[in-house]
């Protein structure tokens, strides 16, 4: 048991052992209008990044407005 505490221990030390992989934020800024068109309802549209559009009806999932 010492025998593969040792050879795991060494292993990270060098650079063997598992990678450490931290989660990326989702990159939301630039998030391109197709994205937010492929939300079909504003149940599913995400509010963070995209925005709930009325007109034309139906309604549709799409990038904010900006001023």
């Amino acid at each position: 048991m010492r025998w593969l505490a040792l050879v795991g221990t060494l292993g990270l030390l060098s650079g063997c052992g598992p990678e450490v992989v931290e989660e990326q934020p989702v990159e939301v800024q630039g998030a391109p209008e197709s994205w937010c068109r492929s939300y079909k309802t504003q149940q599913y549209c995400p509010k963070t990044v995209c925005a709930w559009h009325s007109t034309p009806a139906p309604g549709y999932c799409g990038l904010p407005l900006t001023e």
